[in-house]
């Protein structure tokens, strides 16, 4: 048995020793003239049903907005990263070629996020370590105090871990990490991609079910039971944004699934197929989106349709004549109108557009108190671009920059306290600083390389999931997505996702 094992395996090869007639028959039997499926191995198998557990927890657990939440998601991420190291033999059941033993480990060394990773994660808990604030509290009132640091290290709060700080960002950006890295080592056959995606869209469509029967039937509290401290809850998400936000990525999911089904059954010149399925999930998912009322998660979502259905044109065009279904396209277009239009109608959708409206006019405050707060962020940043101020500092030292701003400092009487600065753009490098902005953006170049170096853009599904999470990225700018875990995991899993299922495809193709 070899010990070296390429990056992907794929069950079922063409023999290409005696040649195959050409047209469309010719295409459906090449086609098919392939092995048997190749079984997962037992611990992929493993790897995957706990990466989805993870995955699956969150958006349920409130979002993952809690503590207990994130303590648990980390559990469950080291486990998984625990499963995904062990060393895996493959026999004949499980591999078309040779017997060969694969070892993980040397995948992850030479992986670079799982460095760029480390070494943040390093990063803050120097700035735990390192407290150049200490949060006090007294008679119902509570402010910051400067303590004695070490000025050329990194610096950050000292807190209560239940209300945040740099320590309670350790857990979430920890699990991110080590979700991402174990989707990377341990999952190697393209079937697991498509069952985690599949998954995930299960999983978005039972959550949106759930939120409308909420929704109808609501007593004001998330769940029938537990009461929330924000009136504009959604499903179960405390936020209706992070709902919004959440939801759009599940329908970018189920919307590649639907495009790669359909044109994967149209090269097949199979009778039916997924797509339809996926299609009903996608649409109420956009009809959930808009009727959550948020306002931000739907112009994003509009632009995601749009660009889908641009992808969609393109691969209809460059499908070769004997292929194309314009009569099937036509029908599916139509019957995603008619079914959008009753949902929408039967769920007072005319309100949540009437809201959108509002979000272009001049006097709508929140717009504008969000457009002041993301200045004093800026202000902010300029002070501290160096070293950042601390992962999960920002609700703790806004106030300094916040006061120089009486429309978002004080209303009435009445003072006023902002968790995040509704601009992950901003808030994220405030916080870790230029070596810390440095590695995330590193580690992001490394996802596009490795894109680009595939042409995803000839694939259906990572086109459409690339873009799909680009509008997410830029839907940041204006609310603090990244900042729930359920957003951020689902999000960070997706580009593994991505770029491995890219590599899929073009050895496929190469075969």
């Amino acid at each position: 048995m070899t010990s070296r094992v390429d990056e992907f395996q794929h069950g079922g090869a063409v023999d290409d020793s005696q040649p195959l007639p050409f047209g469309p028959a010719g295409r459906l039997e090449r086609f098919r003239a392939t092995s048997r499926r190749q079984r997962l191995h037992p611990l992929e198998k493993i790897l995957l049903s706990l990466v989805l557990a993870q995955l699956v927890f969150l958006p349920w657990a409130l979002g993952g907005m809690r503590w207990w939440a994130q303590l648990t998601s980390l559990v469950l991420a080291l486990v998984t990263f625990a499963v995904a190291l062990m060393p895996r033999t493959y026999t004949a059941e499980f591999t078309t070629g040779p017997d060969f033993r694969m070892l993980p480990l040397p995948r992850l060394l030479k992986f670079p996020v799982f460095w760029c990773g480390l070494l943040l994660l390093g990063y803050i808990v120097v700035q735990a370590l390192n407290p150049g604030w200490i949060y006090i509290e007294r008679d119902r009132l509570w402010w910051m105090e400067m303590l004695p640091r070490i000025d050329w290290l990194p610096s950050g709060t000292a807190n209560p871990f239940v209300l945040g700080g740099p320590w309670r960002m350790l857990v979430i950006y920890g699990a991110a990490w080590l979700l991402v890295c174990s989707i990377w080592i341990g999952l190697t056959r393209r079937r697991s991609l498509q069952l985690l995606l599949t998954g995930l869209a299960a999983n978005g469509f039972a959550l949106a079910l759930f939120a409308l029967v909420q929704r109808l039937t609501s007593n004001g509290k998330i769940y029938w039971s537990i009461p929330s401290a924000n009136a504009s809850f959604f499903g179960s998400f405390i936020y209706k944004n992070h709902a919004g936000a959440y939801l759009l990525l599940i329908l970018i999911v189920a919307t590649a699934l639907a495009a790669w089904h359909y044109l994967r059954g149209l090269r097949r010149m199979e009778k039916s197929s997924p797509s339809a399925l996926f299609v009903f999930f996608a649409v109420l998912l956009a009809t959930n989106i808009v009727v959550s009322y948020a306002r931000g998660a739907t112009l994003a979502m509009a632009a995601f349709v749009l660009a889908a259905g641009l992808a969609f044109l393109v691969f209809q065009w460059r499908q070769p004549s004997d292929l194309r279904r314009p009569v099937v396209s036509i029908a599916l277009v139509a019957a995603l109108g008619g079914f959008g239009y009753v949902g929408f109608s039967a769920l007072s959708a005319e309100k949540a557009l009437d809201r959108m409206q509002r979000l272009f006019e001049d006097e709508n405050a929140s717009v504008r108190s969000r457009q002041i707060a993301s200045r004093a962020t800026w202000e902010m940043l300029q002070d501290n671009w160096q070293w950042g101020t601390g992962a999960g500092s920002f609700r703790f030292l806004f106030p300094i920059y916040q006061q120089k701003h009486p429309e978002i400092f004080q209303q009435g009487k009445r003072r006023l306290f902002w968790d995040h600065a509704h601009n992950d753009l901003l808030q994220i490098p405030v916080e870790l600083g230029l070596p810390g902005v440095a590695l995330i953006v590193i580690a992001g170049l490394f996802w596009f390389l490795r894109l680009i170096k595939t042409c995803f853009w000839e694939n259906p599904l990572a086109v459409l999931l690339v873009a799909g999470l680009l509008i997410v990225l830029a839907h940041a700018w204006t609310d603090f997505l990244f900042y729930n875990p359920a957003i951020l995991l689902t999000w960070c899993a997706l580009w593994p996702v991505v770029t491995l299922w890219a590599e899929a495809e073009e050895k496929t193709v190469r075969t």
